[in-house]
């Protein structure tokens, strides 16, 4: 469970978010990172379950797993601007 004490200290988990293709709003993972931190800190069970999911350094599991799939290819054609 990452915790974020102030805006910029998120910044990687930010930057990993804005490059996921599935990034267009919070996925699971970011939205419970962003919904539940402050409030799981103080729940075993809770924090357990955020620490798998983003690291202290803001790495998310997901992302460092599935980077290749999860990552927007730059040499994406649009069709629609």
């Amino acid at each position: 469970m990452a915790y974020f004490p102030n805006g910029t200290e998120g910044a990687v988990f930010d930057e990993q978010c804005s490059k996921c293709k599935y990034g267009d709003k919070p996925c699971p993972i970011a939205f419970a990172q962003m919904e539940y931190n402050y409030e799981a800190c103080n729940n075993k069970t809770a924090k357990s379950i955020l620490d798998l999911l983003v690291k202290d350094n803001g790495t998310c599991s997901m992302w460092r797993e599935f980077k290749t799939d999860f990552e927007i290819d730059p040499n994406q054609v649009k069709l629609f601007e």
